[in-house]
């Protein structure tokens, strides 16, 4: 755990009431873990949007994910690099088709590449997408 990482989560903890960094952590990780437990979308084929922010010219970085581009490729449905202006930082954008529970391998394979890196996402049930409008 870098040094910064350890003030910006004393500082956190402070900010917010806990009672030191490892409540903080103890807490993320429980989110994490329940973030991984099975959900409404295990066996649903997913659409889902994966961003992964990170540090410009970071060529180790930059490298592991042209390696996670080719491991999942099968899922992959649209992906895009982008350097943001004043090279303030990248952007990983990938758009993935597959089970919940790939989506997730991959959301976490990303996440392990590099503590950091920033992933947000978001999934939608591929069945949803073609619902008929309610009449009302």
């Amino acid at each position: 755990m870098t040094e910064q990482l350890r003030e910006d989560l004393d500082s956190f903890a402070e900010e917010h009431g806990y009672s030191g960094r490892s409540e903080v952590i103890r807490e993320a990780c429980q989110g994490l873990l329940e973030e991984y437990q099975k959900s409404d979308y295990e066996n649903r084929r997913v659409l889902a949007t994966v961003t992964a922010g990170f540090e410009y010219d970071a060529p180790d970085i930059e490298h592991k994910m042209m390696d996670i581009r080719h491991e999942f490729e099968s899922l992959i449905r649209s992906n895009s690099h982008n350097c943001l202006e004043s090279n303030a930082g990248c952007v990983e954008t990938f758009v993935i088709e597959a089970t919940g529970d790939d989506v997730l391998r991959f959301i976490g394979t990303i996440r392990g590449t590099d503590e950091s890196i920033s992933v947000e996402y978001t999934v939608i049930p591929v069945d949803e997408l073609h619902a008929e409008p309610s009449e009302d």
